[in-house]
């Protein structure tokens, strides 16, 4: 099987596309099992602590939902998932829905097995290869895959350094805008102290707005760095070693990178700013 390591589309200081397409699968298909183990006996209502207004049924039922999306797309290869999509239906009980998640995992990652990974899909309304669904709903299981041992009062499973270096170049490549937007003249660099890994995110300065670019062409007024295993929740606001995150520079440019991460943020001025999108 091709693994797919290349074509990494954004710029960095040091390039961490890392993992191959056949890895992406593995872990995609592992985390998910993960989210089974930690929810299975646990209270379908427990909170579910990385997002506070879920519950452990809510967190299972946004799994199946991504998997089953995600391989429809790749399995059929529309040219928009309006093009005939119908929803899984949603059991009731806990275990039925469990069970379904499995199912929707295994369908999904058979589906990218079956592809390959230059195979071309829709992605978010335009074209791209099939590595690169992989490669996002590895991520959105991993982070999720903590957030489910979290609910069930379980320690989080440590991330892997190299698993956590795409992690992270994963969201913020997925979060990068290319639109217009006012942006701030200089950057913050986001740094993987124990990797040597390095992002340059520029931040958009207009009120109400919520927006990144990663670049190679700014200068840096801010700094983030920690391990890459706590920059990844660090990054999608999840709990983690907050003496680990060291955070440097200018208060204006960490507070506009804060909101375009969907991080709570206290407003440093007279107006109150609210993130423009929200990912979980």
């Amino acid at each position: 099987m091709h693994d797919y390591t290349h074509n990494c589309m954004i710029i960095r200081t040091k390039v961490p596309c890392v993992l191959s397409f056949s890895r992406h699968l593995d872990l995609l298909a592992h985390d998910t099992m993960r989210v089974i183990g930690a929810l299975r006996s646990t209270d379908p209502t427990a909170r579910v602590p990385g997002c506070p207004d879920w519950q452990a049924a809510d967190l299972i039922t946004h799994l199946i939902e991504m998997n089953d999306v995600w391989g429809w797309l790749v399995a059929n290869r529309p040219s928009d998932f309006t093009e005939g999509y119908e929803a899984v239906a949603m059991p009731e009980g806990h275990r039925d829905r469990l069970d379904l998640l499995d199912a929707t995992n295994h369908q999904l990652v058979e589906a990218l097995r079956e592809s390959g990974p230059d195979q071309s899909v829709c992605y978010f309304g335009d074209s791209a290869p099939a590595a690169r669904a992989a490669r996002l709903m590895a991520v959105e299981t991993l982070v999720h895959s903590r957030d489910a041992e979290e609910s069930a009062a379980l320690r989080a499973t440590p991330i892997q350094q190299d698993v956590a270096v795409d992690a992270v170049d994963q969201q913020l490549g997925h979060l990068s805008d290319d639109g217009s937007a006012l942006w701030r003249t200089e950057a913050v660099r986001v740094a993987s102290t124990d990797t040597g890994d390095s992002w340059t995110v520029m931040v958009a300065a207009e009120n109400g707005d919520g927006t990144l670019r990663l670049t190679d062409q700014a200068r840096v007024g801010a700094h983030v760095s920690a391990p890459a295993a706590v920059l990844v929740p660090w990054l999608f606001a999840r709990s983690h070693d907050t003496s680990l995150v060291v955070e440097s520079g200018s208060p204006e440019l960490m507070y506009d990178l804060h909101l375009a991460l969907g991080h709570d943020v206290v407003p440093v001025g007279p107006s109150s700013q609210q993130r423009r999108w929200w990912r979980r």
